[in-house]
């Protein structure tokens, strides 16, 4: 009884509103850097990989893309829920980053693995197989590391500034992946074995980083489970029930991930609309670089609106309007790649803003949650908010290698006007329109940093935070 005592006391007199200082934001931002290695070269370069080096069919390679993207999609709210109940001498969340991020390498490796000796059927299950299980284990990775800054601070503007930090890494990582996976692929000898070899690069660069992040990430903010209402998983999806808040960012996150698909159709688009595939990795790497502006400028332009919403409203309307003007540059022009470069730049910058400001509204939702139904599930929502995105890429990655196919789209060869067209709209129209969507979600969101401080507020005249 006495030590329960201390150690109550002892987490009572830890500062749950610390302001964490720049090397603990560094720390953390280093899990993103070491997320994107596999994040970043699955939604690049996968369905490339699939469909023009391990041969697949396209409609396969979408269907196969579904079913992974819908497991994973399922399997969020399950392992946030068990998050939600993990207990350990590390935290509730950092644990499942310490003990899952080596398998999840591995299988990230495994992923960009195929034999062209197989049968196209071998290689369809193999390649199933492997990226259903990389699936799993990178929701067991990426979705508790998000729910971690809820319980590393409750201060909303270090939350923000953790954010702002995970997603300048998570951008750099995205360069150093724009600029040298097709370089690294063509200098290990290209196809199937340069593709394999760059996974290991990258895989093996990110352990130090995961490293950093495990050892630098301390859980702080302690939750009274006397006094939080105990539900089973099935329950706690009622939360959700008039829980604005996370249902406008489930929108927002819901068309990212539809997004996601139209940015699968760029390499094809450099590759067969301009004819060249570098023109890919160049706008890619520019669009990295002002991501990772947009994103650590979140730090400071979090504390310059009273709603981070109109922050993410903004960047939604910067990657609409960048996105629609590129539809209608001749690109095979020197004129209007100038002009692209330029466009993609502000697609980046919108986009590191909106990742860099929505990451940081996340945790937010958990007080909201905790204060309107008496349930803290950080991990919940995130896995939930992240099960929106996975379902938006779900049906949009496969729909979109689905669509090539049924157009008429043949690998290295010279492609009908149609599939062009497709490529062309799927890669700008199509993300622009989404993210006018995107944009009025945010613009109507109603949490703003008053009301966050009213709720904690409560919470704490309650007794339901320190």
């Amino acid at each position: 009884m006495s030590t329960q005592t201390t150690a109550t006391s002892s987490a009572a007199a830890v500062n749950e509103y610390t302001k964490l200082n720049i090397p603990r934001k560094i720390g953390y931002a280093c899990g993103d850097f070491a997320c994107n290695m596999s994040w970043t070269l699955v939604g690049s370069y996968l369905v490339f990989f699939l469909t023009d080096i391990a041969l697949i069919n396209a409609t396969t390679v979408g269907l196969l893309i579904f079913i992974s993207k819908f497991w994973d999609a399922v399997n969020d709210p399950i392992v946030g829920s068990l998050a939600d109940h993990t207990r350990t001498r590390w935290g509730r969340y950092r644990p499942w980053v310490m003990f899952s991020f080596i398998p999840m390498l591995i299988f990230n490796v495994l992923t960009f693995t195929t034999n062209l000796e197989w049968s196209e059927t071998a290689r369809t299950w193999w390649g199933l197989g492997m990226y259903f299980i990389l699936a799993l284990v990178y929701t067991m990775v990426n979705v508790t590391y998000s729910a971690m800054p809820a319980m590393m601070t409750r201060d909303t503007e270090t939350r923000s500034a953790l954010s702002s930090y995970r997603m300048t890494g998570a951008f750099l990582a995205m360069t150093v992946l724009s600029y040298a996976t097709l370089r690294v692929v063509n200098a290990m000898g290209g196809g199937a074995t340069g593709y394999r070899n760059a996974a290991i690069v990258f895989s093996l660069l990110a352990v130090p980083f995961f490293i950093i992040t495990v050892a630098s990430s301390k859980e702080v903010v302690t939750i009274d489970d006397t006094k939080t209402e105990k539900v089973s998983f099935i329950k706690q999806f009622k939360v959700l029930k008039g829980n604005w808040p996370v249902i406008q960012l489930a929108i927002a996150y819901l068309g990212w991930g539809i997004i996601q698909g139209g940015m699968t159709f760029r390499l094809y688009f450099c590759t067969y609309n301009a004819g060249d595939e570098l023109l890919y990795a160049n706008t890619q790497t520019l669009w990295s670089v002002m991501g990772m502006v947009g994103a650590f400028s979140v730090s400071y332009l979090v504390t310059r609106v009273k709603n981070k919403g109109t922050l993410g409203g903004v960047s939604f309307t910067l990657i609409a309007i960048c996105s629609i003007i590129s539809q209608f540059l001749p690109i095979t022009t020197s004129g209007g790649q100038i002009i692209y470069y330029v466009m993609m730049g502000g697609v980046g910058l919108g986009s590191g803003m909106m990742l860099g400001n929505v990451f940081g509204m996340m945790p937010d939702t958990a007080e909201y949650t905790y204060h309107k139904c008496g349930v803290y599930c950080a991990g919940f929502l995130s896995t939930f908010i992240n099960f929106m995105l996975k379902v938006g890429q779900a049906v949009s990655i496969a729909g979109a290698a689905a669509l090539l196919d049924a157009l008429g789209y043949v690998a290295g060869a010279q492609q009908n006007a149609t599939v062009l067209f497709a490529m062309n709209f799927g890669s700008h129209m199509f993300i622009g329109l989404c993210s006018i969507v995107c944009a009025i979600a945010l613009f109507a969101y109603k949490l703003d940093k008053a009301t966050y401080d009213k709720i904690v507020a409560d919470l704490r005249e309650r007794g339901m935070a320190n």
